[in-house]
């Protein structure tokens, strides 16, 4: 399914229930990387 812009992909992941949003402030360069991988793992 190809999307019109990224507001788009992200509404769409939004409504199947598939976007975490986190509330906290993380470090976009060590943190977010462990949050990925802890997430991808769990399935």
């Amino acid at each position: 399914m190809a999307y019109a812009d990224l507001r788009a992909f992200i509404t769409a992941l939004e409504r199947a229930g598939e976007l975490r949003r986190i509330a906290a402030e993380v470090d976009p360069i060590l943190e977010i990387a462990e949050i990925t991988d802890r997430i991808s793992k769990r399935g």
